[in-house]
């Protein structure tokens, strides 16, 4: 069902919003991001996130307490206690006048197949299912393995 007012608004200018981990971000695919809408200086780039294996929704670390993402290095010895996976619609399902604009087509080109609804609210994904945990264990082993080695070096 398509909300006709939600998309006059977003005719007019109004930028879609999104809740990610019950933070309100105004989604602006001119600038490739999501910005927080209380904190503008809060922004989550869409080049920083991952596809999803189906090709239409995002994945990303999300620290929570400085809303941002959260990249996965090999010096990463500890999940975050603020850390959760979230899964979020691509640029389509974000906004599909935006992309439909992007691309120099009509307002509505997109919209049957992605409608417009304005209650976009990404998915908090367990951590336990996103493979997070195990890297950070394999991370520990290695830093363990390194100490180990400089000890006998030393000794």
């Amino acid at each position: 069902m398509l909300d006709t007012d939600l998309l006059r608004q977003r005719k007019i200018g109004v930028l879609p919003e999104i809740d990610i981990a019950g933070q309100v971000f105004t989604i602006d695919l001119r600038l490739n991001e999501l910005r927080n809408t209380q904190s503008p200086d809060k922004r989550l780039g869409l080049d920083e996130m991952v596809t999803a294996k189906d090709g239409q929704h995002y994945l990303f670390f999300f620290d929570r307490e400085n809303q941002s993402i959260l990249h996965a290095s090999p010096d990463l010895l500890k999940i975050p206690e603020n850390t959760v996976l979230m899964k979020i619609p691509d640029e389509l399902g974000l906004d599909p006048v935006g992309m439909a604009r992007r691309y120099g087509l009509g307002d509505e080109y997109f919209l049957k197949m992605h409608p417009y609804d304005g209650t976009l609210k990404g998915k908090v994904v367990p951590l336990d299912k996103s493979g997070l945990p195990e890297y950070v264990a394999r991370n520990q082993q290695e830093q363990q393995g390194l100490q180990k080695k400089q000890l006998r070096k030393l000794g």
